[in-house]
């Protein structure tokens, strides 16, 4: 089942190109402050009980690694990625992201010494296509280099990824429409759930909703 646009009247149709799109550090700071604001408990609860508790993932590699596990919160793992620019997200502090295609290093981020990757990054490279699979490689505070909880990143299909940003266009960041959206939205239609939350104008709140089961 598809979603049907949301028709919010009070919203605005103009989004910026920044909004949309992968945002630079300085769009991405405004866009988080004027999406802070803490959704319904209600939607809340109704977002964990779609996405179900988010199992983590074991740091491959090294003996030295142990217990360590990462829990990834945006693209959320076992759905396709329902936006071409999705935020980058995992729960606590992280040494290394990385995303790779093939034998290919198409981008990496790591930490310094004193300062741990932190909170959501903004899609770093060129749009994803249709269908297109990539994988993000993420390594957590206290892993040696070379370790790490690896994903596959799928991106929808093409009728998906227009359909989202239809979606998109009409919610912008205004977290009333987001939650409105929730509100209605059916259990079967959890795959777009899924992938708006992912979208860098999605509500922050929002995308750190559903639990990490760090155990």
């Amino acid at each position: 089942m598809k979603l049907t646009t949301l028709r919010v009247c009070s919203l605005a149709v103009a989004l910026s190109a920044g909004m949309v799109g992968a945002l630079n550090p300085a769009a991405q700071a405004q866009s988080n402050k004027a999406t802070l604001v803490q959704p319904p408990r209600s939607v809340i609860q109704k977002l964990r009980d779609f996405l179900g508790l988010n199992p983590p993932v074991a740091v491959g590699g090294s003996r030295s690694s142990g217990d360590l596990r990462v829990c990834l919160l945006s693209p959320w793992p076992g759905q396709p990625v329902g936006v071409t620019t999705p935020v980058l997200l995992a729960e606590g502090p992280l040494n290394e992201l990385r995303l790779e295609q093939g034998d290919q290093v198409l981008w990496q981020q790591r930490a310094s010494s004193t300062q741990a990757i932190e909170g959501a990054v903004a899609w770093p490279i060129r749009p994803l296509k249709p269908g297109e699979v990539i994988t993000l490689k993420v390594r957590p505070r206290g892993a040696p280099g070379g370790d790490f909880a690896s994903y596959t990143l799928r991106a929808a299909d093409a009728a998906t990824l227009q359909a989202n940003q239809r979606q998109l266009d009409a919610l912008g960041n205004d977290p009333k429409a987001w939650n409105i959206l929730i509100e209605n939205t059916a259990p079967q239609q959890l795959p777009q759930i899924a992938g708006l939350l992912s979208s860098p104008q999605a509500p922050a709140p929002l995308r750190k909703a559903p639990h990490c089961t760090m155990r």
